[in-house]
């Protein structure tokens, strides 16, 4: 047994010296380059719906981050002078930065195979003809990619509100786990789902008759649809019915009424949900083709809609 343990003795000496280095590089190290002097900031957007910020002032040019995450994670360098944040891909090994503090997206990167992917991404897409037909594209071949969120939310200005609803449901697995998916899950929860020019979504409701009526049966394919939610308690809905009818009478126009007491849902009814209705009465008016003109809409402002349309 003894000449045995001879010969794994070195072995063992080996992994001994070799176990500090290999725990080093199960972590990031973040080296910077700058022209800029003072205090940088790494924030690391490591969590489900969390981040985790660090400082560290320059030494001539210099900075220096370290740290560890348990999987690629989207981070940002920032610095007061800096116009806004540069953003790339954190993992765990060595990642040098040569920071343009003037167009930080300029910015030389080596050392990070996830932040060479998120650029390949942002550069296919600044220069797509069509680029919500390249993110559908993109979303539909790589549903779990950790890239697409972030992207998605930074493009979310430039995009058409039903694309961006559309790419958020179809992520998967381990874009799902990612900061900026939340923030989209967040939006997609407290924004309309039907908005000033978008296509109204065909729901259902009850009638006094207990049947079940489809917009897309009921809506006006000829003219415009004036959807209207009231109730019976509500004295205010009745009058603004009544005079919303005499106002669109001999327009080419049609009223939907919909009373939600005849929902046994009242306010949790699955439509009230869907088109984000929260006060009564409130009126949605659609044009021929199933395109929202006007939500919430106001009764001096269906005044004004009538006028136009006269003229």
């Amino acid at each position: 047994m003894v000449p045995h343990i001879a010969r794994i003795r070195p072995l063992l000496l080996w992994m001994a010296l070799l176990l500090p280095v290999l725990c080093r590089a199960q972590g990031y190290e973040v080296s910077g380059e700058s022209s800029l002097t003072g205090t940088f900031t790494l924030t690391v957007y490591d969590g489900d719906s969390t981040f985790h910020s660090y400082t560290e002032k320059a030494t001539k040019g210099m900075f220096r981050f370290a740290g560890k995450v348990e999987r690629p994670v989207l981070a940002a360098v920032e610095h007061p002078a800096m116009q806004h944040p540069l953003f790339f891909y954190l993992e765990n090994t060595r990642i040098a930065i040569c920071v343009n503090a003037t167009h930080p997206d300029v910015s030389v990167i080596k050392g990070s195979r996830s932040n060479s992917e998120y650029r390949y991404v942002m550069e296919r897409l600044h220069s797509a003809a069509d680029p919500n037909g390249f993110l559908r594209q993109e979303v539909k071949e790589n549903p779990s990619s950790i890239y697409l969120p972030f992207i998605l939310y930074r493009q979310m200005s430039t995009l058409d509100e039903s694309v961006v609803r559309q790419l958020i449901v179809q992520m998967t697995d381990e874009a799902r786990h990612t900061y900026h998916y939340t923030l989209l899950r967040r939006w997609m929860r407290q924004t309309p789902t039907v908005s000033e020019g978008s296509e109204m979504p065909d729901f259902a409701w009850i009638d006094s008759h207990k049947n079940r009526r489809t917009f897309a049966a009921e809506r006006d394919t000829q003219g415009y649809t004036l959807v209207f939610f009231s109730a019976t308690w509500c004295e205010r809905c009745h009058s603004q019915l009544d005079y919303a009818r005499r106002l669109l009478e001999n327009r080419n126009a049609e009223v939907i009424t919909i009373n939600i007491d005849d929902n046994p849902n009242g306010w949790e009814a699955q439509n009230l949900k869907q088109l984000s209705v929260d006060h009564l009465p409130y009126m949605i008016l659609v044009d021929k083709n199933g395109n929202v003109v006007a939500r919430d809409m106001r009764m001096w402002e269906l005044e004004k809609f009538i006028k136009r349309m006269r003229d």
